[in-house]
């Protein structure tokens, strides 16, 4: 995984809410890999520092190795260093008469560094991994990133500013542009802020992540890795995740082991994995809402004409015939406001599908924890040993492997229109690309359900003019049966020539740029499904 300034400050806030007055016991700071191990009473901090991992992981009280040093001290707080990838965990000495130490997690690719300093001049008594020949003498003030005639700190623009750094109609120069000047910016955002539909849109998005606020982690498929972020970015398939630091665990794909639980620490962690409980149930229970909102974001699409830019609500004919007063934004266009409630459906629809996996781990762990409690009070020694896999990662259940193999296998379904058009329908999100950009022309009719995870869908069509009517709606059904979307009523199904649809640099399977689209509203028809297999 890699880190940005995003990324650390939420994690130093999550880290800070569960360390906070924590005692610490002992340090370990490896060199071959790299890593550092704090040894709490109540937990263990292990931090990963060699390449291609640098994972921070909150784990289990454990027993400190035999290697390791003393560290009489309580954590007073942890915090991130504004824009920069760094740790620091303070902590304060409960006896002897060194200076109080500081450990400084640096977690950018060029240090990938874990020292302990001491005292408020920070001065590095020990330190593993690093760059060769960039860190100064064991002994001297440590010197962050940027010190001694560094880059200049990055700004934060407002949005005339912002409008000027995006006037460049190069995205390749738009994007060195904000990683190079704006604060809050990384390779990990930076696609979805050059790609926004509008300046506006874009320093909006960009606001949300400099103002730190609608925390929402989630481990984002980004090319061929996964990667922890505290928000789900447009254009960028994702899952929900409780935590940061639990996503972090879920990639790393281990967690420190417990090799002898004590009572009081059995008794926390079973009250923490109720309130985990208690929080996924109810994140399950706000999901029964996304029919409702799909239906609203539909609705006002539909209205656009409607509506007046700025409206604290409006009332609209249903579909069905009846009223329907839906609340606005007064900040966003009605427009904008459809989409962003398409945005909210489909997380809805996903925690649908994937919280009651979350929550049947969950009680698996929660249920593994209190037999272990009860066979400690009968007497018996027990050890947790190895945490079983992360629930995220056992949802992952192989789907990113390599695609089945077989003779002849399409990367589509094949239908056929009551009118004699082909129509082919993507398998999966690789599929999807394959039938998007190897199984299609240039004039084909492409066709996928608005803001919702689904199937590409190709209409085979080569005239410049519109497809028939009856042929497009088809497809548009076909659409919204293989989507999340399949239980709502009405479902918005946008369309375009495949000419105009492209693939983003670096985007994940099945996530495609569109342009000149137009939108087909359809009622979902399983029946269909028969009635046109070929």
């Amino acid at each position: 995984m890699i880190w940005d300034g995003s990324l650390t400050r939420f994690v130093a806030t999550e880290l800070d809410a569960r360390l906070r007055g924590q005692r610490a016991r002992r340090i370990a700071l490896v060199r071959d890999p790299a890593a550092v191990v704090v040894y709490l009473r109540d937990a263990t901090l292990a931090v990963d520092l060699s390449p291609g991992s640098m994972t921070v992981v909150l784990g289990d009280p454990s027993e400190p190795d035999p290697d390791s040093e003393p560290l009489p001290a309580l954590v007073t707080g942890v915090e991130a260093t504004r824009d920069e990838r760094i740790l620091l965990v303070r902590l304060r000495r409960v006896r002897g008469r060194q200076p109080s130490p500081t450990l400084v997690l640096e977690l950018a690719d060029n240090r990938r560094r874990g020292v302990l300093a001491l005292g408020p001049d920070l001065r590095e008594a020990k330190r593993v991994g690093g760059v060769s020949g960039r860190a100064p003498p064991v002994g001297q003030p440590w010197v962050p990133p940027g010190a001694h005639g560094g880059r200049p700190p990055r700004r934060e623009p407002d949005l005339r500013g912002w409008v000027e750094l995006l006037a460049d109609p190069d995205p390749g120069a738009r994007r060195a542009l904000l990683l190079r000047n704006v604060a809050h910016t990384s390779s990990i955002n930076v696609d979805a802020l050059v790609e926004a539909e509008s300046p506006e849109e874009a320093f909006r998005l960009w606001s949300r992540m400099a103002q730190g606020v609608d925390l929402d982690p989630h481990l984002l498929e980004l090319g061929s890795r996964r990667q922890p972020y505290p928000w789900p970015l447009p254009g960028v398939a994702g899952e929900p995740a409780p935590s940061l630091l639990d996503a972090i665990a879920t990639l790393r794909g281990e967690r420190v082991a417990h090799p002898s639980p004590t009572s009081s620490g059995l008794r926390r962690e079973a009250r923490r994995l109720r309130r985990k409980l208690r929080r996924l149930r109810q994140e399950l229970e706000a999901c029964g809402t996304a029919v409702r909102v799909r239906q609203d974001a539909q609705l006002i699409l539909s209205s656009l004409h409607l509506i007046e830019s700025g409206a604290p609500s409006v009332t609209l004919p249903d579909f069905d015939g009846s009223m329907r007063t839906i609340s606005l934004s007064a900040a966003r266009r009605p427009h904008q406001q459809a989409d962003a409630l398409f945005r909210r459906a489909a997380r809805l629809e996903r925690g649908a599908l994937e919280l009651p996996q979350l929550i049947g781990v969950a009680e698996d762990e929660l249920a593994r924890v209190e037999e272990l409690r009860e066979r400690q009070a009968s007497g018996e020694a027990v050890a947790i040993g190895a945490a079983a896999p992360a629930p995220n990662a056992a949802m992952d259940g192989g789907r990113r492997g390599a695609r089945p193999s077989g003779g002849g296998r399409t990367p589509y379904l094949t239908f056929r229109s009551s009118g004699g058009l082909e129509i082919r329908v993507g398998r999966s999100a690789r599929d999807n690309d394959d039938l998007t950009f190897h199984h299609s022309r240039p004039l084909d009719i492409w066709l996928h359900a608005r803001h919702t995870a689904g199937a590409h869908v190709i209409l085979r069509w080569t005239g410049a003019e519109r497809p028939p009517a009856a042929e497009l709606r088809e497809a548009a059904v076909l659409a919204a049966n293989h989507s999340s979307a399949r239980g709502s009523g009405t479902v918005a199904v946008d369309w375009t020539r495949r000419k105009w649809v492209r693939k983003a640099r670096r985007a994940p399977r099945g996530a495609v740029v569109t342009e000149r689209v137009e939108t087909i509203f359809v009622t979902p028809d399983p029946e269909l499904n028969v009635r046109l297999r070929r």
